[in-house]
């Protein structure tokens, strides 16, 4: 900060200059012995004092290096205007640190940036805000509390960023209002395999074949004393199912398809962001016929959290020819099983137990097609409400005057 030269001491007497120097209170460090002298290190202060020691010694001194800010500003005496440059760029720098230029998302998969985005704009925070007027606080419990399937949030400032960290309850399902009463009914047709029924009355058992809608277990309890019904309850049902059900499998694929061939013909279009501003530096004539637009965009970062309002985005045109190409059958029979094995891995990912399958190929002149049957085991059953004044009118001669449920 201060500056310091490297000089060289040679003469009749270098030894007695650098004793002078440590006498004066003049530090000196880095002292090397060379062929015609003495090289070593002092201070731009110390240096403009050691005129009379020299005259006194009889020693040439000699600087050959000069190191330090000092130095470094002399270069601007004559380059006045340059200087005013860097003082006014240092001035814009730090005005701009004073915004957020960029809002980062992290750990967020079931909610989109540009959703959150759009969000945190309505609550008064975006990019270019001032950062005073960022409550952190505030803002994640806004979020929680908008956001039902967030488990909690945390922002931070960050430079001129701001991370919003969230973790999502990915695993978690709507609490049910156990208190409304409901049927469960079956969502599929097949084959009841195993009921175990916790709260309400099935009406099915193992080996019926049950149709899309039919209600498994219903919510109405039937309280009766010698086969005959003394009163009704309702309740909200509650009980495990599974059935044996078959699931029909169709694929096809045909021997002929395209594919693109890049060739060397490539054209770039460059646009600069500044603030709301967009320049476009030079947009090509694009006269492939055939070609993909391939987009980056890199923002100005100066730190590792200082962002500038500044972002390059790079298109990219780069040409390509279709080609057909023909599948042999064997490759074509290969993609297709392929196929099969990704469908059944996501039965099996699925809570769905496989039992069998039974798949065939059929080759066709042009195609290949797969048809058969997969027999599988599932869990099935839902939730269907029902309001108990409705179904207590199918009861009527059930309930007494003084029941105080038919008020």
């Amino acid at each position: 900060m201060r500056g310091y030269v490297i000089i060289n001491v040679s003469g009749f007497s270098p030894e007695r200059f650098i004793n002078l120097c440590a006498n004066k209170g003049i530090y000196v460090w880095h002292v090397t012995h060379t062929n015609n002298g003495f090289n070593l290190c002092m201070s731009a202060k110390g240096f403009m004092t050691i005129r009379p020691l020299v005259k006194k010694t009889g020693c040439k001194v000699r600087i050959t290096k000069k190191i330090g800010l000092p130095f470094r500003f002399f270069i601007f005496r004559k380059r006045r205007i340059f200087l005013f440059g860097i003082i006014i760029c240092m001035a814009i720098v730090f005005f701009l640190s004073l915004f957020i230029w960029k809002v980062d998302f992290e750990g967020n998969t079931m909610y989109t940036d540009s959703q959150l985005t759009r969000f945190l704009k309505e609550q008064s925070h975006y990019v270019g805000m001032w950062k005073k007027d960022v409550r952190c606080s505030e803002l994640e419990k806004i979020l929680l509390k908008e956001y039902g399937y967030m488990n909690w949030v945390t922002c931070e400032m960050k430079g001129t960023r701001l991370v919003v960290r969230i973790e999502e309850g990915r695993f978690n399902t709507p609490i049910e209002d156990l208190s409304k009463p409901c049927d469960i009914v079956a969502d599929k047709k097949g084959i009841v395999m195993s009921i175990v029924t916790r709260t309400g009355t099935p009406h099915v058992v193992k080996g019926d074949v049950v149709e899309k809608g039919d209600v498994l277990v219903s919510g109405t309890l039937e309280i009766k004393e010698l086969e005959e019904i003394k009163a009704i309850e309702f309740a909200h049902a509650d009980a495990d199912i599974f059935i044996k059900t078959v699931y029909e499998y169709h694929d096809e694929l045909d021997y002929k398809y395209f594919e693109k061939v890049y060739t060397d013909r490539e054209k770039q279009d460059l646009t600069i962001h500044l603030l709301n501003y967009k320049i476009n530096l030079f947009k090509p004539r694009i006269k492939y016929r055939d070609y993909d637009k391939i987009y980056t965009s890199k923002e100005v970062c100066l730190f590792d959290n200082f962002y500038l309002p500044v972002r390059f985005d790079t298109a990219s045109y780069k040409e390509y020819n279709v080609i057909e190409k023909t599948y042999t059958q064997d490759e074509a029979q290969s993609i297709i099983q392929g196929n099969i094995d990704r469908y059944m891995k996501e039965l099996t990912e699925s809570d769905k137990q496989i039992t069998s399958h039974d798949i065939t190929f059929d080759t066709l002149t042009h195609k290949v097609v797969a048809d058969g049957i997969i027999v599988l085991i599932e869990k099935i059953g839902e939730k269907k409400y029902f309001e108990e004044n409705e179904r207590r009118q199918h009861y009527e001669e059930y309930f007494r005057e003084d029941d105080p449920d038919s008020t």
